[in-house]
């Protein structure tokens, strides 16, 4: 049997969750530890064996069961404490990117899990799931020959950037990570993973181009609720919580209350409720790396402005060339051939990618051995990512 306990049960760890769902006989949830008492309680009907803890300090003071492992997927600024403390514990660990708030937290993190010979994993998704693992697989096997050229755009959504980087909890640089590390250093570490790249140079810039104060519609209020430009505004918090219901599993329900009650109540006293150029954002909403690593030039975009959601990917090569929108892949060279991922593009959590890297860890644990990501891996991508950031 496997114990793991879970520190945070946000939105990430709802999904890791998923997981021990009927698989309690090979390994189960043993601590919950969550501030918030309506997410907590919605955790503990899911998994009513667990203690639950308000605060990790609780936690760490006061528990005594076992404990093989500890997912952490606590807002940004606690992750270095927390796996800091868990180590101590000799706690293996599953940490959500970013690692920590700066390069220097990674290393520590890293040294300390070397020296109490503990597993450090880090919940890179875009390893597990098939689409990349097809591009690793047909790069490893020469198809496009040397690579010469890789482009990468991620299109962080309108709807993600407004709930996340623009009214969200990751809308300050200083009390969380730069957006480009928040939300691309996986981005990174696939794209150095693909490539067995080592990068020796570093070009980046990028900056808070769009949502600003001086860029909000003429007259417009502080809150979408009470403007007049709401229901012509692309950027309307009444629309994208309330008439599509969009990102509101975010909020938690209390019971007893309207979901509707809860929303609105949001939108007209809480952070979510914001002029999406009003916000008090300080974090950049364009931005783009280039790095060099050896011949092979790799340039990564974060583009926070545009509509569009997803990812574009061109790696080109001495025999041909790989294209990929997250949803078909090209092959181009002698002939070209189409490959349709969109099954998996339509698949919730990440194509089950999230339920692969939960596995990993638990088996890593089981196996004695080091998770597909290890956190040894990982520094590098938050190097580069803090960095350019």
């Amino acid at each position: 049997m496997i114990y793991i306990a879970a520190i945070g049960v946000g939105n990430r760890t709802g999904k890791y969750l998923r997981y021990f769902k009927g698989r309690e006989n090979n390994v189960r949830i043993t601590a919950i530890v969550e501030p918030n008492p309506i997410r907590a309680q919605a955790a503990l009907k899911e998994f009513p064996t667990a203690q639950h803890y308000s605060t990790s300090e609780e936690f760490f003071q006061n528990y005594n069961g076992p404990c093989d492992g500890v997912i952490i997927a606590s807002p940004d600024k606690f992750h270095y404490e927390q796996t800091i403390q868990a180590i101590n514990k000799s706690y293996n660990v599953l940490v959500e990117k970013p690692i920590a708030q700066s390069y220097q937290q990674c290393q520590a993190i890293a040294k300390a899990a070397q020296q109490q010979n503990v597993i450090v994993a880090v919940c890179y998704v875009l390893r597990f799931m098939p689409l990349y693992r097809k591009i690793k697989e047909l790069i490893d096997a020469g198809v496009i020959g040397q690579l010469t050229e890789v482009s990468h755009t991620v299109h962080v959504g309108k709807d993600r950037m407004m709930h996340t980087f623009v009214r969200g909890y990751w809308n300050k640089a200083d009390e969380t990570t730069p957006s480009f590390i928040s939300k691309c250093c996986h981005d990174l570490d696939m794209l150095l993973w693909l490539t067995g790249s080592k990068v020796t140079d570093i070009q980046s810039e990028g900056s808070l181009t769009f949502y600003r104060p001086e860029n909000a519609p003429e007259n417009a209020a502080t809150r979408c609720i009470n403007c007049k430009t709401e229901t012509t505004c692309p950027y309307s918090a009444v629309d994208m919580y309330l008439r599509r219901n969009a990102w509101t599993d975010n909020f938690p329900v209390p019971e007893g209350k309207a979901k509707t009650e809860v929303l609105e109540n949001e939108l007209k006293t809480g952070r979510f409720g914001k002029c999406a150029f009003k916000a008090g954002n300080d974090v950049a909403d364009y931005q783009t790396a280039t790095l060099k690593a050896g011949p092979l030039t790799i340039k990564i975009t974060m583009d926070g402005v545009s509509h569009k959601d997803g990812r574009n990917t061109i790696i080109n090569g001495t025999k041909g060339r790989l294209e990929t929108d997250g949803r078909t892949l090209k092959i181009i060279g002698p002939q070209t051939k189409i490959l349709d991922f969109s099954k998996d593009a339509a698949m919730p959590l990440h194509a089950n990618a999230d339920l692969a890297l939960v596995e990993d860890f638990v088996n890593a644990i089981k196996e004695d051995r080091q998770p597909e990501v290890p956190i040894g891996e990982a520094l590098e991508s938050h190097r580069i990512g803090f960095i350019a950031g």
